[in-house]
């Protein structure tokens, strides 16, 4: 894909190669001539025209690929030259579809759990498997299986494991007979792979499952007996479509459901390559400089600075200190009339003119200053002017005489971190820098870069996993949640939802702030047990490991972990007969930044002085986080066979004893001895056979 701008293009036109449709490319080059680069950008309808008779070698795949010139390529962006991605970018998405091309999936999606239940655990090793989702219709209703689990709040299709000498196919009959029955199913088609990364909460390991989406179909109600194992662990159901939207958890489940819908647009995350030659099988974000190292390019940052309007016809803005004479020739104020106010005679009666330009009073301040003739500016500056250099302004506010203070940006410049959506990364902040690059071009400010570290934030979609819009009438309005689940529950579900300072997205979910309000009453609970007895060792290493688990995260704004945190740290003291008043406090103090108006009320409770958000956070003994045995994870040839309680510092001659005696380990074995041991003391041991 090029930009009409391309050196390439106006090298063919002006060549003596004859191309078959030179005049159609020229009459296009024409037509995008008279659009903006906003336009071209903003442009939904996307154009393009061939170069017939001309081909592209992919320098990955050495395949033949066509060259269209397109108008939504810019020149300024990058090279000015794309290889198109249909399956995994939108723009391209809807050329590819206009022009027929083929949309060919080279990213398998995947998908990583941020929230709980299922929340990754960090640190620890992932469990590797093969495995499928399995997506069953009834047999004579448009409805389909789901799982609703009993240990764990997941909602999920059938799912399971590929063992050794199955296709994704067999195992998925398999995994439909043993987890609910049926027996008496047609195979339709597999719908893809989509890889996800969370916690198996039963299992209790990081799991990351490669699973193939098996879609079947019951010819019938035959079905066998399931064994009561499995009807322990979950309850089938029969749901629709619309009900699955809202039942399945998982973000795979929901992806394999969106492509049982044929709701088979790009997927733009990251995710693992596929079709990609030498570089099948690794994950996008990894691979991708290495692929453009393979294929004879560079890395080359660009910036998108475009250029910018900074007058509008508007009131609210700063007023431009700016005159024009008789001529019509334009002035800057002088220092001795600036602060340059606006006026507040204005009418904003809709006349096509600028609100200053009805006001007599800033009229007749200029000619009082400047003489008869003399005519103001009467457009306001953008305020994105503003917003590039307010934080200057914040160190000294009052000066009437300097933009901020010398002495006080040398000693807080430049800022520790700044957080933003990430539309502001080509827009504000990325204006703001260079404002700040010019101001220290003219020795006005002691840095050249205004901010040390630039947090992304996340996204909150609607409950249908689309961004809210008006038009799709998915917009939620929290105050009718506040109303009917209090602002504490609705606030400590949107610092639950994901991390704030990552960028993804998360969908809305009723029954999110409906358990957040059930977590706030069993704290109530808790509280209304206490008792005034000693912290036991357990406890206070229970809320030793809340307090720094807390403090840490919330510091690096994951306040989803946090508040994890606090979680386990109820289920441990509603296990405790008499639950420390001590140990309370300080679970309240720690729930205050999340769930203030609740904390206030508990703290009082309590038997607190003053008001719990002017306590001190909790200190806690390090010594109790020492713990005395540790879970390391045993693998064969990376599966995971079992578990092995040793002491933390165990040696590796010890673990290998320990993880040797294990039934499961001696099975897999198969009477060969490992060729290699890997030891990561207190977490893993994995024998390669």
């Amino acid at each position: 894909m090029l930009a009409p701008e391309h050196p390439f293009v106006q090298e063919i036109l002006n060549s003596k190669h004859e191309i078959r449709n030179k005049h159609e490319i020229e009459k296009y080059l024409n037509e995008t001539a008279k659009k903006t680069e906003r336009e071209r950008s903003e442009n939904k309808e996307k154009t393009g025209v061939k170069l017939e008779d001309i081909t592209a070698i992919n320098p990955a795949t050495k395949e033949e690929i066509p060259i269209f010139v397109a108008d939504y390529v810019l020149a300024s962006y990058g090279t000015g030259a794309v290889m198109a991605v249909p399956a995994h970018d939108e723009r391209d998405y809807e050329f590819a579809k206009k022009f027929g091309l083929p949309i060919k999936q080279v990213i398998e999606p995947t998908y990583e759990q941020t929230t709980e239940p299922g929340k990754i655990r960090e640190g620890e090793p992932f469990d590797h498997r093969e495995a499928i989702i399995a997506i069953v219709k009834h047999w004579s209703e448009e409805k389909y299986i789901a799982l609703k689990w009993k240990e764990v709040a997941w909602g999920t299709f059938i799912t399971g494991g590929i063992e050794e000498g199955q296709t994704p196919e067999t195992a998925a009959r398999a995994e439909l007979q043993e987890e609910v029955g049926y027996t008496d199913a047609k195979f339709v088609k597999d719908l893809g792979v989509v890889h996800g990364k969370f916690y198996h909460v039963p299992k209790k390991t990081n799991c990351n499952a490669h699973a193939h989406v098996v879609y079947l179909e019951l010819q019938s109600d035959a079905k066998k007996t399931v064994a009561e194992t499995e009807q322990s662990k979950h309850e089938p159901l029969w749901l629709t479509t619309d009900e699955l939207r809202k039942f399945l958890t998982p973000d795979t489940h929901q992806h394999a459901l969106r492509w049982l819908l044929g709701d088979t647009g790009p997927y733009t995350g990251l995710g693992t390559l596929i079709d990609s030659g030498l570089f099948t099988r690794r994950e996008s974000e990894e691979a991708k400089w290495d692929i453009v190292k393979a294929v004879g390019g560079e890395r080359a940052t660009q910036y998108r600075l475009r250029d910018w309007l900074v007058s509008r016809q508007r009131y609210w803005g700063c007023p431009i200190p700016i005159v024009y004479d008789s001529e019509g020739k334009p002035h800057a104020i002088p220092a001795e009339h600036l602060p340059w106010l606006l006026p507040t005679d204005v009418d904003f009666t809709p006349t096509g003119k600028a609100p200053l330009a009805s006001s007599k009073e800033l009229q007749e301040r200029v000619t009082r200053i400047f003489g008869e003739g003399w005519t103001p500016e009467y457009d306001t500056l953008d305020t994105f002017v503003d917003s590039s250099w307010y934080f200057l302004r914040y160190l000294a506010p009052k000066d009437v005489h300097n933009f901020s203070d010398a002495a006080l940006m040398k000693a807080w410049l430049p800022i520790n971190r700044y957080s933003g959506g990430s539309e502001h990364t080509t827009m504000h902040v990325l204006y703001a820098r260079f404002f700040m690059k010019a101001l220290y071009d003219l020795a006005l400010v002691p840095v050249e870069e205004p901010f040390a570290e630039r947090f992304n934030r996340g996204l909150i979609m609607g409950s249908d996993g689309a961004k809210m819009s008006k038009s799709k009438g998915n917009v939620v309005n929290p105050d009718e949640f506040v109303q009917k689940y209090g602002a504490d529950a609705v606030r400590l579900y949107l610092a639950f939802i994901g991390p704030y300072n990552e960028p993804g997205s998360y969908p809305w979910n009723l029954d999110g702030v409906a358990a957040m309000r059930k977590f706030l009453e069993r704290v109530t609970r808790l509280v209304e047990r206490q008792a005034a007895v000693e912290m036991e060792k357990e406890v206070a290493q229970a809320v030793a490991r809340a307090c720094k688990k807390v403090a840490e995260d919330n510091d690096r704004f994951k306040f989803n972990t946090a508040i994890a945190a606090l979680m386990i740290l109820v289920n441990e003291l509603e296990a405790v007969p008499s639950v420390p008043k001590e140990a309370l406090a300080q679970l309240v103090i720690m729930l205050a930044p999340f769930a203030p108006h609740l904390a206030e009320h508990l703290w009082g409770e309590l038997g607190g002085e003053g008001s719990v958000h002017q306590q001190v956070w909790p200190v806690f003994d390090s010594n109790l986080l020492v713990s005395g045995v540790a879970n390391v994870t045993v693998q064969v040839n990376g599966k995971r066979r079992g578990f092995v309680s040793l002491p933390p510092d165990a040696s590796e001659a010890d673990a290998t004893r320990a993880a040797r005696a294990l039934p499961a380990v001696f099975t897999a074995f198969g009477g060969k001895e490992p060729r290699r041991v890997v030891y990561v003391s207190g977490k893993i041991i994995n024998f390669v056979v």
